[in-house]
């Protein structure tokens, strides 16, 4: 098993720069810890976070500074959403990003939490945008792949004469890396090699069927051991017992869980959960912990709970450990991750995902 972060982002406002410093701060702790992957997610503006929370748009722009700053740790977007914003410009953002980490940027992707505020304020339609993102991923490409300038006459983008330059320093492209629940996007990515991302919010049995349908399809096409291409984000601290762990997110993780309420992204989280015939929206950060949606405590019971999970989700290659949260302290963030390493990572690094996966019922 391989190990990286999740820079999945929620600070209460101070100014976008300090969030940003404290990003960073987490991305250089976590290359020197010797995680191998940083994936960063691209937060958009809403009102509900206006002068509350800070955001970040443009993850690439954090990466190219954090590849400075680091020696070997990848980054990618987690995920770019590619129905917003034109391909071309897309294209040429990525292939720069390629070229100013030194060939460590990979390419994630997705149409995102199923918001219509993003896609009506640049003036496009909500309802086209799964098959927008698609049409975008094939100009995206081409724009890497293609010497001589060419013209796009799709049904969702157009373009004349096109020509992106620099083109990625990883040829053909970067690795690629998908967030879906979509079956025809999920069989996709098995069949070209891309990486499965899990946003850590599926209970074992969810993501246990979403990698059987993305492993058929990578083993019909030819790809071996496809389940070592799934990387799974947890929510996981470490402390010195459950209490403290607890304790130290209890305040953080309730007054995020304020503003997921009001999106509606609290609801579709828990949509696969059995919450006790509780609302979805009286459900608080205790109840998350007694869901097993929470890895937390001393380093024993946390290698217990991930192993569990390991096991009834059918495994994956890469496990991604939230950050981005302003959970306890930094010292206390940072004492976690370094526990993490030391104490859980060697108890799962052995961790092969060579299962057989099961046949998806047609």
């Amino acid at each position: 098993m391989e190990f990286g972060i999740f820079s999945n982002g929620f600070r209460p406002h101070t100014s976008a720069s300090r969030t940003y410093d404290e990003d960073l701060y987490e991305i250089v702790l976590a290359d020197e810890l010797g995680f191998r992957d940083a994936w960063i997610s691209e937060h958009h503006a809403e009102p509900v976070y206006v002068n509350k929370v800070d955001v970040l748009p443009v993850p690439e722009m954090l990466m190219c500074k954090a590849a400075g700053l680091t020696k070997q740790i990848r980054f990618g977007p987690a995920v770019r959403l590619l129905h917003l914003a034109h391909p071309v410009d897309v294209a040429t953002l990525a292939a720069v990003a390629d070229n100013m980490t030194g060939g460590r940027y990979m390419f994630g992707f997705g149409s995102g939490f199923p918001n219509p505020i993003f896609s009506r304020e640049r003036g496009l339609s909500y309802e086209d945008r799964y098959p927008r993102m698609l049409e975008s991923l094939d100009l995206v490409l081409k724009c890497w792949t293609t010497d001589e300038p060419f013209d796009w006459d799709g049904q969702y983008w157009q373009g004349k004469g096109i020509t992106v330059l620099p083109k990625p320093l990883q040829q053909p492209h970067m690795p690629m890396a998908v967030a879906t629940m979509t079956e025809d996007t999920l069989k996709m990515a098995g069949q070209r090699g891309y990486i499965m991302l899990s946003a850590g919010f599926d209970p074992a049995h969810v993501l246990r069927a979403k990698a059987d349908v993305y492993a058929q399809a990578a083993l019909a096409a030819g790809r071996a051991q496809p389940l070592r291409n799934v990387s799974v984000a947890k929510f996981i601290y470490l402390a010195d017992s459950v209490q403290e762990a607890m304790d130290d997110l209890r305040p953080a993780v309730n007054l995020e869980m304020e503003y997921q309420r009001s999106r509606g992204l609290l609801k579709f989280v828990l949509a696969h959960y059995d919450v006790n015939g509780k609302d979805p929206q009286d459900v608080v950060f205790d109840d998350m912990v007694d869901l097993g949606i929470y890895a937390l405590g001393d380093p024993d019971t946390v290698i217990e709970h991930l192993k569990r999970y390991y096991d009834e989700s059918g495994g994956f290659g890469t496990l991604l450990l939230f950050c981005g949260k302003d959970w306890a302290t930094r010292e206390k963030r940072a004492r976690s991750l370094r526990l993490f390493m030391e104490q859980v990572a060697p108890q799962l690094r052995d961790l092969k995902p060579d299962r057989v996966p099961e046949p998806v019922a047609a």
